[in-house]
């Protein structure tokens, strides 16, 4: 039986298919039964793709077809996001549009043949069909697009060896940011990019940059684009949070899913504006923020759980909007007040269900009104779905929001804030393998599969203890971020790339050695483990190992970071952090 805590598995496992984990038994099969590979990866935030998703494999003839001919594996993004990213550069390879759910056609074995992101069930029976007669009579020209596709992925968003040293410049990090920002930052491209999802930490980066180098007109850009985003349908007005994509950058149509990691990334960008721009609604969104985090998405004793999202596509939901005619009975003399408080149309029909926005008049709405309207939206809870998942990842980078909150607030909130990341460290410790170092990607799941931390855990991890300390002192803290450090150097370094593999040397489990730097999604391993190797060097008052590994990082990226475009926003953070300690230079 495939064990998973993934919502987004469970609900294909229901279907006809018979849907495998990606495992050696798995493998082996393969091969025993000459039978080709489906490989489907996906997961529940996407609510459009998660139903198209569904109806494919629910269609006879893509059930007859894989049932047929192939070994079907399904995965979660979240649990192995190596495969995750695999695909994510199969699909650049292959000149396919970006998706967070990813088809793979393979041979017997792991030797892909095709990587595509449609989920139509014309185009899928078009491309499995020919998969299939090509297996039966071409399967020589099957063999050879496989060695073509995997000589191109040997050296896709990865570093295969060591660089030189050379001089790291404030000129490369100008280079980088016009490489892309223009085209980033260019208002007419805002409102043609369809769908628009804010992505925090590539604007967490451009803030950092502008501000470092006092560049007026991107500082002006984050002012007016947080503004946009706070006083809009993406923020929660009743819950807090945002959410994580909208229809277009008028942000009236969201697609109401909400991720701890988004709106961590979230809380650390406002914060961070607050702190630099001065302005009250930036400190107010990083608050209602965290208090999204607290309210609906903590687990006590656990962590913080995963995913908001709704069972039906926005349209079909009423889970966030409300009727004209529903306030009118909750608050029979103020209605229309607290309709326009919440941006709705007072002259729209009663009966119709509107979208609401955060308005700058929220505030006057009395805490008593807001517990009626929390009610009403509660009473349709079915309307949501949960993916309780506590990742160890994201519950981490949560921690770093709680500390970036600490050290920009005032004394006595900061105590607060740090008592919040104190807590998720300790979960993470209290669930750990056998009460060694050795981590879980889910922090109380043990009987799943996929439970086993990668690199991504443990560098965040040891990136939350790392600012932990900054802000307490404790020496427990610099004991831990010590030892968790030299556990990441023995099972993941590569001396030979200087770069940090995903998997550990000695996990029972497809070793995968790839060390991808790309940060999609995500921030990659590579760059977490930067900062944390950025951070130790100065909490230890310069201890060399760390400053060459570091450098050595940065060497080999160089390469890469010229035409990468917000796919290397880690990195480019970390050229700005090493760079600033010195006297800037002006960006030209």
């Amino acid at each position: 039986m495939y064990k998973t805590a993934s919502p987004y598995v469970k609900e294909l496992l229901k279907g006809e298919i018979e849907w495998l984990p990606f495992s050696m038994d798995t493998l082996r099969r393969s091969i025993r039964e000459n039978r080709p590979i489906f490989v489907h990866i996906g997961n529940i935030s996407n609510i459009r793709k998660r139903k198209e998703a569904y109806e494919l494999f629910k269609n006879k003839d893509v059930i007859e077809i894989i049932s047929k001919n192939f070994t079907a594996v399904a995965l979660d993004t979240e649990d192995v996001p190596e495969a995750y990213l695999i695909g994510m550069d199969l699909l650049l390879i292959n000149e396919q549009k970006i998706s967070e759910h990813i088809n793979i056609f393979s041979l017997p074995g792991i030797k892909p043949v095709t990587c595509f992101s449609s989920l139509d069930p014309d185009d899928f029976l078009y491309i499995a069909n020919n998969i299939v007669i090509s297996f039966e009579d071409h399967r020589e020209k099957l063999e050879q697009a496989s060695r073509f596709l995997t000589k191109r992925l040997k050296f896709s968003g990865i570093v295969t060896e060591r660089e030189k040293p050379k001089n790291i410049s404030p000129k490369l990090l100008h280079a980088y940011i016009k490489s892309w920002s223009t085209r980033f930052l260019d208002k007419e491209n805002k409102y043609r990019r369809e769908p628009y999802t804010i992505t925090a930490r590539n604007l967490h980066f451009i803030l950092e940059y502008a501000w470092r180098y006092q560049i007026k007109e991107y500082l002006e850009y984050i002012d007016e684009t947080l503004t946009h985003l706070y006083y809009s349908a993406m923020f929660d007005p009743i819950d807090g949070g945002i959410f994580r994509e909208a229809e277009d950058y008028t942000f009236t149509r969201p697609t109401f899913e909400k991720n701890i990691y988004q709106n961590a990334n979230a809380a650390i960008l406002f914060s961070t504006a607050h702190k630099y721009l001065k302005r009250r609604i930036f400190k107010e969104a990083a608050e209602r923020i965290v208090h999204f985090l607290e309210e609906q998405m903590l687990i006590p004793g656990k962590g913080y759980m995963t995913y908001m999202t709704l069972h039906s596509l926005p349209d079909d939901s009423t889970y966030y909007k409300y009727s004209l005619a529903e306030l009118r009975q909750a608050f029979p003399l103020k209605y229309k007040s607290i309709a326009a408080k919440l941006g709705m149309d007072t002259s729209e029909e009663s009966s119709v269900y509107q979208n609401i926005i955060n308005t700058p008049k929220y505030w006057e709405i009395l805490p008593s009104e807001l517990e009626i309207l929390k009610s009403i939206r509660y009473g349709r809870k079915n309307e949501v779905i949960y993916d309780k998942r506590v990742m160890t990842g994201y519950n981490c980078r949560t921690a770093v929001a709680f500390c970036t909150l600490a050290r920009n607030s005032r004394k006595g909130e900061r105590e607060s804030y740090i008592q919040m990341a104190k807590e998720i460290i300790d979960n993470i410790l209290r669930y750990r393998r056998k009460g060694k170092i050795n981590l879980y990607k889910y922090i109380s799941s043990t009987n799943v599969e996929y439970s086993i931390s990668d690199l991504y855990d443990y560098s965040l991890f040891l990136n939350c203890v790392l600012h932990c300390h900054a802000l307490t002192k404790d020496v427990k803290y610099m004991e831990l971020a010590k030892t968790l450090t030299a556990y990441i150097i023995f099972n993941h370094y590569q001396p030979s790339t200087g770069m940090f593999t995903k998997t550990a040397r000695y996990e029972p489990r497809i070793p995968v050695k790839r060390s991808p730097v790309i940060d999609y999604n995500t921030l990659s391993s590579n760059s977490i483990m930067a900062d944390n190797l950025l951070l130790l060097h100065k909490m230890t008052g310069g201890n060399d190992i760390y400053i060459r590994t570091f450098k050595q990082q940065i060497y080999n990226i160089e390469p890469q970071l010229i035409g990468s475009g917000p796919f290397m926003t880690g990195w480019g953070m970390q050229v700005l952090n090493w760079l600033t300690e010195e006297p800037l230079l002006p960006a030209e």
